[in-house]
């Protein structure tokens, strides 16, 4: 409970003593007994297998809280993936075996007339607007740094054009990256658009 000094500043009070934790104002952190009981048992254990059983365990207890540093501390981040090698996916696959990349999603009216790269596609998606959606994964020419993004589309034209070269592919030509390619709109009349690349 915060209280106030002589100088009317506001000093941090007692935590909170429950179930495993010490709850502060403004952090949750283990009990004391708990991060010793912790770090003899990580210490402690030889067998490989008991020793990840130990350190799920207690993962558990650790992402809870404010534990990120005892964790690292501990453990020298043991069961951190980026440190066995294995990245984040950038592509995994829906329910219905087509691809989706997992990569934050552009609006095809964000990137007109602007040089992307063209990396990979993924056509007949079922998305909330419906059936027969495609999505297309990208890179900015201007800024590659940026990483991967990807948008969908059920342009026509577009689907055309990226099964097209995907048949190109099929017959041995190497088409993919297609670098500094422009998505252009098209009015059509009637409230229509279409889009095509440039």
């Amino acid at each position: 409970m915060a209280r106030k000094n002589g100088n009317d500043s506001v000093v941090a009070g007692r935590y909170i003593d429950f179930l495993g934790y010490n709850f502060y104002r403004d952090n949750v952190r283990m009990r004391k007994n708990m991060k010793k009981r912790f770090a003899r048992k990580a210490k402690r254990t030889k067998s490989e297998v008991k020793r990840q059983q130990v350190l799920a365990s207690y993962w558990g207890w650790c992402k809870w809280g404010d534990c990120k540093h005892l964790w690292k501390t501990i453990t020298n981040n043991d069961m951190s993936f980026a440190d066995k090698g294995i990245g984040r996916q950038v592509e995994s696959k829906d329910k219905d075996g087509k691809r989706v990349f997992d990569v934050p999603e552009k609006k095809v009216m964000d990137i007109l007339n602007m040089a992307i790269t063209v990396h990979d596609f993924e056509d007949g998606i079922t998305t909330k607007l419906g059936d027969g959606r495609c999505a297309v994964l990208f890179t900015f020419d201007e800024d590659p740094s940026a990483g991967q993004f990807k948008f969908l589309t059920g342009s026509l034209s577009l689907k055309d054009t990226l099964n097209r070269a995907r048949e190109a592919e099929r017959s041995g030509k190497k088409i993919f990256p297609v670098d500094n390619v422009v998505v252009k709109r098209k009015n059509l009349g009637n409230g229509k658009i279409s889009y095509y690349f440039e």
